[in-house]
């Protein structure tokens, strides 16, 4: 397969794979968040994307791809609970608005699909880059897509290198104050602790790389 753009067909397996990623990291991620939160980031992220596969798979096959994201965010926030549950479920809704009408994603629509993202959480989550939140994953591969500028790769190369900024940041936020959500309430004893938040999204977009390069690179 030697493909430029990623279907419907093509998400609804995607997501399954995320999840799978994320079930994977439980544990790290629930070990993160005991550092500065509940402790519970990872058994969310997990019960989050069983939710999503459970709703997709049970979509049309007519179902496009802001259906796919639509439905996706309705069922994570559905499935979970918590702050993480609105603020990550949103940002699905509102990439599946942005991509109204899309019948693919290539690199275009990925990076409308990185625009909402960061638009959504920065407003439900009223929260800038630099407070150490979901956010500066977000952000960075959003900023990523941008400093690329009209050269941009095919989608599995744009993909890994969106993922590698992601994952970048996630580890730079050990090195930030909490400014917005429960670690906020932390002081000084949040530094040293990356936010869980922003490494489940860089595992989010590291396993949508992974995939794709699987899947569409295998044959070259």
């Amino acid at each position: 397969m030697d493909q430029t753009s990623i279907t419907a067909s093509d998400l609804r397996q995607m997501l399954a794979f995320v999840g799978e990623a994320i079930t994977k990291e439980e544990a790290r991620l629930n070990a993160l968040d005991a550092a500065i939160g509940d402790g519970d980031h990872g058994i969310t992220m997990r019960v989050g994307f069983n939710a999503i596969h459970t709703r997709v798979s049970s979509l049309p096959a007519t179902a496009g791809i802001d259906a796919v994201l639509r439905e996706a965010g309705v069922a994570f926030m559905g499935g979970t609970g918590g702050a993480i549950g609105v603020l990550f479920g949103k940002m699905l809704i509102a990439a599946g608005a942005a991509l109204k009408g899309h019948l693919e994603i290539a690199p275009a629509e990925f990076k409308l699909l990185l625009d909402s993202m960061e638009t959504s959480l920065a407003t439900a989550g009223k929260a800038k880059p630099g407070d150490k939140t979901m956010l500066d994953a977000v952000h960075a591969a959003h900023q990523a897509v941008l400093e690329l500028g009209n050269s941009q790769p095919e989608l599995a190369m744009l993909l890994a290198h969106t993922s590698q900024a992601a994952r970048v940041a996630a580890e730079s936020t050990a090195g930030m104050l909490a400014r917005a959500g429960r670690a906020s309430r932390l002081g000084d004893r949040a530094l040293g602790h990356p936010d869980p938040g922003a490494v489940s999204f860089s595992i989010v977009l590291g396993a949508m790389a992974e995939w794709t390069q699987r899947n569409f690179l295998r044959t070259r």
